[in-house]
């Protein structure tokens, strides 16, 4: 195994699964390289496994029972799963029993479960994918262990859920922008940048996507650390969910991979 690659959903209810089309286009990317049969997607699933989205499709279900909101498809079903997720994420962040806290002991769980997948193969490179809110859940996740702040507070730091052997990060349809909109340009600053000497964070964005955003001029420090990359996956709001399988993601992602792979 040359390659780990952990990837962490955004928006909506995700269940174990959701990167099957990124799995099937990196099979057909990787054939003919030294990358095929050699790497391994490991799914985060911070929302599922925290009944973040039980809750709040249960939540949906009672009150479209009394009301007739539209159904499962309709606007406000994607309204409350694209600001809902977020408020749900962010409230009470500093208490322990909060869904910061136990969306964090999932991400900590599987970079730990990614590392002990790599130690069985030295050599082996890991990799995120991050979309949407889970961009932002991320970021918070390295922001904290760098500071000792959120979970790690009273959790042990190590080498295996620190990600400072994290060799690149790509994120798709990034909302980061909206939870650190009503802060200064000087006080925008993102988290150090792992130790690997190959770290590159590229971040995947499409125009049409609302919720999904540029980065790298948020402020002077994000200049430093990121590069964005415009680019197409549909119309209006569908564009959001279309980052996994879309060609003008999979094909510089796959490059990339191969570039720290060799």
């Amino acid at each position: 195994m040359k390659l780990i690659i952990v990837t962490i959903p955004g928006i909506g209810s995700k269940k174990p699964t959701y990167s099957q089309p990124l799995h099937d286009d990196l099979l057909a990317r990787f054939y003919g390289t030294p990358l095929y049969g050699q790497y391994k997607i490991i799914e985060a699933l911070p929302f599922y496994k925290t009944a973040m989205d039980k809750n709040q499709d249960d939540l949906f279900d009672r009150l479209e029972k009394h009301n007739s909101l539209g159904g499962p498809l309709s606007m406000r079903k994607f309204v409350l799963e694209a600001f809902g997720d977020g408020v749900t994420f962010e409230h009470n962040a500093q208490d322990p029993d909060s869904n910061y806290f136990k969306a964090h002991k999932h991400l900590k769980e599987t970079f730990e479960t990614a590392n002990a997948e790599i130690a069985k193969h030295p050599g082996a490179q890991l990799v995120i994918v991050a979309s949407s809110l889970g961009a932002h859940m991320l970021s918070n996740y390295i922001y904290d262990v760098q500071k000792g702040g959120g979970i790690f507070q009273s959790t042990p730091i190590t080498a295996n859920n620190n990600l400072e052997n994290l060799a690149y990060l790509a994120t798709i349809g990034c909302n980061i922008p909206l939870f650190i909109s009503g802060f200064a340009e000087k006080d925008i600053v993102p988290f150090r940048k792992p130790a690997h000497p190959l770290f590159r964070w590229d971040n995947y964005f499409d125009k049409d996507d609302v919720l999904g955003w540029p980065m790298k001029y948020l402020s002077p420090a994000y200049q430093n650390m990121v590069n964005d990359y415009e680019i197409n996956t549909g119309m209006y709001v569908g564009s959001h969910t279309r980052y996994w399988d879309d060609n003008e993601f999979t094909v510089p992602f796959a490059k990339r991979c191969l570039e720290i792979c060799r």
